[in-house]
């Protein structure tokens, strides 16, 4: 019984001492490994405990790392939404620019005073039929003043004022059903009357039989007509019909020289109505 005691004695003095002994070794690779198999020899599930208790105590650290991971994911995603964006309004911006300054550049060639206005307002009930123009009495804009339009280097007629308010104006266009043009081919001798039909396409009456038109001329406002300064482009014959039996006169559709329903700015010529037809628009608004 004694010895049995005594051999217990001797193996707890033992390992207390090599347990003394391995914690005052330097911590080189082998002192390491001799712990690591002491403390798995003697309890295993100390051994595993310290393993799960690393990761345990690092859990909310990693956790939050990767909620900033994530939410940094999200604000440089939403960073390139938004540089995206404006490449695309820098784009947009860019030919806006080249194309006020092809503009501006054919307004010092106009031989007629005026002012740029944005188009700012549409309808699609009225696409060919009127817009609102941001520029209005302040400017010295009046009703009856021509309206020029401008496409890819063309100057044509788009139509005229027919109401002016404080900062904005309405334009009739010469593609409203209501609208006439007299015009006439150049060098021509003869003049006829555009009329708007409510769509992309006018039509001109009342050509004399026998004159000299056909697809492809140009017809520009004449002379004859008081509401627009003559020379102004209007379009392009489109399709010439034959003279019906009961007409003495050859009718033909004219495609508009720019394309009205296209419109973003457009050129206003300062220019009032005579008396009495100034007197006739207001008229025709009521």
């Amino acid at each position: 019984m004694n010895r049995e005691k005594d051999m217990a004695n001797y193996a707890a003095v033992f390992f207390v001492f090599i347990s003394v002994l391995l914690l005052l070794l330097p911590s080189s690779q082998i002192a390491h490994t001799a712990r690591v198999l002491v403390s798995y020899s003697l309890v295993p599930s100390l051994h595993y405990g310290e393993k799960y208790d690393y990761y345990v105590r690092n859990i909310p650290e990693n956790f939050l790392n990767l909620l900033k991971t994530d939410q940094e994911n999200r604000a440089l995603k939403d960073r390139i939404r938004e540089l995206e964006i404006s490449i695309k309004t820098a784009e947009s911006d860019r030919e806006e620019n080249r194309r006020l300054a092809a503009e501006m550049g054919l307004s010092r060639e106009l031989p007629l005073k005026g002012v740029w206005a944005r188009v700012v307002n549409k309808n699609p009930q009225e696409w060919y039929g009127a817009f609102f123009v941001n520029k209005g009495s302040r400017e010295g804009i009046t009703p009856g003043s021509t309206v020029i339009g401008v496409e890819n280097g063309r100057v044509g007629l788009a139509g005229r004022i027919f109401e002016v308010y404080q900062d904005f104006s309405k334009v009739l266009l010469i593609t409203n059903s209501v609208s006439s043009v007299i015009c006439s081919l150049p060098g021509a001798s003869f003049e006829g009357l555009a009329e708007g039909r409510g769509t992309w396409l006018l039509k001109i009456n009342y050509i004399p039989e026998g004159s000299e038109i056909s697809e492809g001329m140009e017809l520009r406002t004449s002379p004859g007509g008081l509401l627009f300064p003559q020379g102004l482009s209007v379009g392009r014959v489109k399709t010439v019909y034959p003279r019906e039996s009961f007409m003495n006169f050859i009718t033909a559709d004219v495609a508009p020289a720019i394309n009205i329903g296209a419109l973003k700015e457009v050129y206003i010529v300062k220019r009032e109505l005579p008396p009495d037809l100034s007197a006739l628009s207001e008229t025709l608004k009521k």
